[in-house]
């Protein structure tokens, strides 16, 4: 049977200032607030999909333009329908018709009520974060580009207390600085179980369920 929201709770989520959109775990939309309806024609963006009922996959895969962000994205849904993790945050380049990208970050986590047994349905947030910058085949290659040290040789110092790393100009950078410096990584926020249970103990009971 449908999972159906109520008018109170939809009425609290039409309240809120960001787009969010209400899915259940099969990933079919149940509800868009009236932000997220405006958004698509704001940005003149296919709504193919885009209509309770249908699958959320469906709409996204309208808008991302790299695929792996969209794997990224199916991936982080289920791992939170599992109990792998509590929320998700990433980010993706949505494509604007006759514009440049345009770099959105979108929030996952669950939707309780107090009629939930377990994770029955997700809010997935967006918010705009404004142009991207050019991948490097959209521009021509500046003069002098930025290029990251890397540090050769099999062992990387890491302090035993703070587990900072030294880099190769002797300084002790933070691990996620190191990465992105070495690999050109970027980071993005979540929240692993076993931290779930000691910093958010209520919580604890829609791990693994």
């Amino acid at each position: 049977m449908p999972l159906s929201l109520s008018t109170a709770l939809t009425a609290s989520l039409n309240a809120l200032t960001h787009k969010a959109l209400v899915i259940d775990r099969t990933g079919i939309i149940l509800f868009m607030n009236n932000h997220w309806k405006t958004f698509p024609e704001h940005y003149r963006l296919s709504q193919a999909g885009g209509m309770a009922g249908s699958h959320y996959l469906q709409l996204f895969e309208e808008w991302i333009t790299i695929p792996v962000q969209l794997t990224a994205l199916a991936n982080a849904v289920q791992d939170i329908l599992q109990g792998g993790r509590l929320i998700s945050s990433s980010e993706f380049f949505l494509h604007i018709p006759d514009q440049s990208d345009r770099v959105f970050s979108l929030d996952a986590f669950p939707l309780f009520t107090e009629r939930s047994c377990g994770i029955q349905s997700l809010v997935l947030s967006l918010h705009d974060k404004g142009p991207a910058e050019p991948r490097p085949h959209e521009h021509t290659r500046s003069c002098h580009p930025l290029r990251p040290r890397r540090i050769t040789g099999s062992l990387v110092p890491i302090c035993a207390s703070c587990k900072s790393v030294r880099s190769s100009l002797e300084e002790w950078i933070t691990v996620e600085r190191f990465l992105h410096a070495q690999l050109s990584l970027q980071f993005t926020h979540d929240i692993c179980p076993d931290c779930i249970r000691q910093l958010y103990p209520q919580y604890a009971g829609v791990l693994n369920q």
